[in-house]
């Protein structure tokens, strides 16, 4: 199926790209949206997911188009070209606050292309980014968001688990560097995932101030959201532990969030992908 290569210029100036695939001609479209903005996850790109490459075959046999779209949290490392010339960007240098004006930019992009009913699809990190955008401002263009799989990143939670004193031997030095004035030194540590970057985004995504927690900013969503989880996650990893349970909780308190379970599902759905785009189809049809 043919893709436009298309790009998208936040407001501080950072050209992203990503690509455009229209839905299948004559199809009937029954859902409540005509286009889904999709995120990848951390030093991801707009091309290299073959689960997002699954999710587009189905979503545009569905009359949905597809619009998968790079953050500046793309690649491990890459450059960007700004007002104020080059800069490093890139998952070793990501600040999570910044994918407001990510989002925003797409959002814009989907807007001008004509597209009126716009959802949004965020995977891992992206999914994370999806809550936090959404749970920091109310953007009516927007019908719908779905987070697929997001890591909780909280400190406090890491703190308490048995490699918590580990853990919090790197934050200190994260926040030693940030003191000393090198926000780009780099760290290398073990937990709570493998991690090589810069000490800001180390800090800025796994400090004691949590400002990227995913269940600090779901209550504030407005709009509706679905969230999903697979079985088989990696519960390895400190961001995935107990984070399945924690939203199938919140999702009772909640009018606006719901929660999913994908049995036998990993993080990247594997050989359940028509089965979790059926759960995302209800989801949506049930919001018509």
């Amino acid at each position: 199926m043919p893709v436009d290569i298309v790009s998208a210029i936040t407001e501080d100036g950072i050209k992203l790209h990503g690509s455009l695939r229209m839905a299948v001609v004559g199809t009937d479209n029954r859902l409540p949206v005509d286009v889904l903005i999709c995120h990848h996850g951390v030093a991801g790109n707009f091309y290299g997911s073959d689960m997002f490459d699954d999710f587009s075959d189905l979503a545009t046999a569905d009359g949905v188009a597809v619009i998968r779209a790079n953050n500046r949290g793309h690649d491990p490392m890459s450059w960007a070209t700004g007002p104020s010339g080059r800069t490093r960007i890139g998952a070793a240098y990501e600040i999570v606050p910044d994918c407001m004006q990510d989002w925003d930019a797409w959002i814009g992009f989907a807007v001008d292309q004509g597209f009126k009913r716009i959802g949004v699809l965020g995977h891992s990190l992206g999914a994370t980014k999806t809550i936090y955008y959404f749970g920091n401002r109310d953007d009516d263009r927007v019908r719908c968001a779905i987070a697929a799989s997001p890591p909780r990143l909280s400190y406090s939670a890491f703190l308490r688990d048995p490699d918590g004193e580990e853990f919090s031997g790197y934050v200190a030095v994260a926040k030693a560097k940030l003191d000393a004035g090198d926000p780009r030194g780099l760290i290398d540590a073990a937990l709570p995932v493998p991690f090589l970057g810069s000490a800001a985004t180390y800090y800025d995504k796994y400090g004691p101030e949590e400002q990227v927690n995913i269940l600090t900013h779901l209550p504030k969503v407005k709009l509706p959201l679905l969230a999903y989880h697979g079985t088989e996650e990696p519960a390895a990893e400190l961001p995935m532990r107990g984070v399945l349970e924690e939203l199938t909780a919140l999702a009772s308190e909640l009018p606006n969030f719901s929660h999913a379970i994908i049995p036998n599902g990993d993080h990247f759905a594997t050989g359940q992908r028509p089965y979790v785009w059926g759960v995302m189809r209800d989801w949506l049809m049930s919001l018509s």
